[in-house]
């Protein structure tokens, strides 16, 4: 039995719904979870997953969720089933599930999405071309959301950290972009999407050295030492480079000691 996983937004609560119907067994798993990951990244208040149509063929398949929601990044996303069945509902007892939160409804997983007390996100964002100001842009963009949002103590590594994103996306992917800026509870998660899915490359830096892209190559170890976290989501046509700043407390921002060790395969 094949599976299907159709992707809905509900703007007026700034959540996913995802609506699975089929068979979740070893082949299909891949297409949830890189569905989850896709939903995820774009950092909603909740991904609710209405699985009233879905059946598996084993309970260790759900693990899928919670190793979704254990990888998302640091925006407090919330990720929901709803309306199991009663044979999935059997299924889904005990761990199987981590902390990812079972509705017997979608109107119910909604209405805890609403009682939630988490604060409403705030997001800018901007399509730019594979264009050399497009790093001026993203920076423009991202330093207009700091002064907006009162996080002057971000404007300086944020600008940093976008304006390295989509210099290298310019340079390696060279295709059209997507930046985006969002600020969730104490994190402002700033990120680039391109339509380039071949990951970059970090070399060591004892083997960078001296080498003639070395400088040019510097980007990532900027973005890692600046933020508090980031990470890379590959799809199979794009990949998504996201950096987490801590907004409160501020953060004690480090420069790196040598911002030439890093160097870019393909992307």
């Amino acid at each position: 039995m094949s599976l299907t996983a159709a992707v809905s937004t509900v703007p007026a609560r700034d959540t996913i719904l995802i609506t699975i119907r089929g068979s979740l067994d070893l082949q299909t798993a891949p297409l949830v979870r890189r569905t989850l990951m896709k939903c995820l990244i774009e950092a909603p208040d909740a991904v609710i997953v209405e699985v009233g149509e879905m059946s598996v063929d084993h309970r260790s398949r759900l693990a899928v969720f919670p190793a979704a929601a254990q990888t998302q990044t640091p925006t407090g996303t919330t990720l929901m089933i709803c309306g199991a069945s009663a044979e999935l509902a059997t299924q889904m007892g005990g761990r199987v599930l981590g902390d990812v939160e079972s509705f017997p409804t979608y109107t119910d997983a909604l209405a805890a999405v609403g009682s939630g007390g988490a604060r409403a996100p705030r997001r800018a964002s901007i399509r730019l071309g594979a264009v050399a100001n497009a790093p001026q842009r993203a920076r423009a963009m991202v330093a207009h959301a700091c002064r907006t949002w009162n996080l002057d103590c971000l404007l300086g590594p944020a600008t940093l950290v976008i304006s390295e994103l989509v210099s290298n996306a310019v340079e390696h992917a060279r295709t059209d972009l997507h930046a985006t800026c969002i600020l969730r509870g104490d994190y402002l998660l700033v990120s680039v999407r391109d339509y380039c899915p071949q990951l970059p490359v970090i070399a060591p830096a004892e083997l960078r050295d001296g080498a003639p892209h070395a400088v040019r190559g510097r980007g990532l170890r900027l973005v890692e030492a600046y933020s508090a976290a980031w990470d890379i989501h590959a799809g199979p046509d794009t990949k998504t480079v996201w950096a987490a700043l801590r907004a409160t407390p501020a953060t004690p921002w480090a420069r790196p000691a040598d911002p030439r060790a890093v160097t870019h395969g393909g992307s």
